[in-house]
């Protein structure tokens, strides 16, 4: 009887051992399930914070490739305006030769009023001592004179107009107002109402054989040659667009005021046969030209030369 409660008691503890034992398995695994379990956890925080690193690198790549980009713009810019600062610095330079040019000739020899004139106008245009308005008054001022010594038959009203229309043409054409008043000088002597045997008319004794298409390409309404050209203004605006398509077509102004009075064909055919060219007309103009501006006729080319360096600066 010993015996079985002995054996009972060993079979109960060692039950109890076995359950004990059990737990301890269950809770070693549900350990070893929870470790698990956060080891994957971290895993994957670990591959998040990869992925955004990645994306923040990337973005701060874009960002460094974009201020690179606008880096190499802004000098791209800068070098552009370096580059015309200095062509400025140049045009100055020029201008300034040249004016120190005429001054070391002038103080050789007797100027007249009119030279010192129009250096001192330069050079006060150079140093931005010279508006726009006065140097506009001072040309004015020229060809209202110019314009009423050869028709003082005119009304004071229409020779202002006829000045004015005179320097605002010339300067849309980059002309020097002067050469203007010497082609109409020639031409028409400032006879607004003239018209030639060949049927020339006006100021500048536009032909009518060609004037109707240089109105209609500056948009003038053609009233009739007589109407139209013997208006001084429309007159003007289409004799001076007419020199200056010669002037490009030839490449000088000395063959353009040829071509203007024996037709571009014409002076085109004396080039092709390598003939003499009649400058008689064009010496004509040119000589008014050199008085109106104050120079002798001997220096009327190198002014010529400097009409043409100047327009060029104006027009780059």
């Amino acid at each position: 009887m010993i015996d079985k409660e002995d054996s009972q008691n060993n079979q109960n503890k060692a039950d109890k051992k076995d359950k004990e034992k059990g737990k301890e398995t269950g809770k070693e695994f549900k350990k070893n399930i929870f470790i698990d379990k956060y080891l994957n956890m971290l895993i994957l925080i670990f591959l998040v914070a990869m992925v955004l690193l990645s994306l923040y690198s990337l973005k701060k790549n874009e960002q460094l490739h974009q201020s690179l980009a606008a880096l190499n713009l802004s000098y791209s810019e800068l070098q552009v305006e370096n580059q015309i600062f200095k062509e400025k610095i140049d045009e100055q330079n020029q201008k300034l030769d040249s004016i120190g040019t005429q001054m070391s000739k002038y103080l050789k020899e007797r100027i007249t009023k009119e030279q010192f004139t129009e250096i001192y106008m330069q050079l006060q245009e150079l140093i931005g001592m010279v508006t726009v308005e006065q140097k506009r008054e001072y040309y004015l001022s020229r060809i209202v004179n110019i314009v009423s010594s050869n028709n003082s038959q005119l009304e004071s009203e229409t020779i202002y107009d006829i000045a004015k229309s005179i320097y605002e043409i010339s300067l849309k054409y980059k002309f020097n107002p002067f050469l203007v008043c010497a082609l109409i000088k020639v031409e028409s002597d400032f006879i607004t109402d003239s018209v030639s045997d060949s049927y020339a008319y006006g100021l500048c004794q536009v032909r009518r054989f060609i004037a109707k298409e240089l109105a209609e390409n500056l948009d003038i309404d053609w009233d009739g040659a007589e109407k139209t050209l013997l208006n001084p203004e429309k007159n003007i605006q289409i004799g001076i667009h007419y020199l200056a398509m010669l002037y490009d077509d030839f490449g000088d102004m000395k063959l353009a005021l040829t071509a203007y009075n024996y037709g571009p064909f014409k002076v085109q055919e004396f080039i092709s046969q390598d003939d003499d060219i009649p400058n008689g007309y064009t010496e004509k103009i040119l000589k008014y030209y050199a008085r109106y501006r104050g120079f002798a006729i001997e220096e009327i080319d190198e002014v010529l030369n400097g009409d043409s360096e100047e327009s060029n600066i104006s027009q780059g």
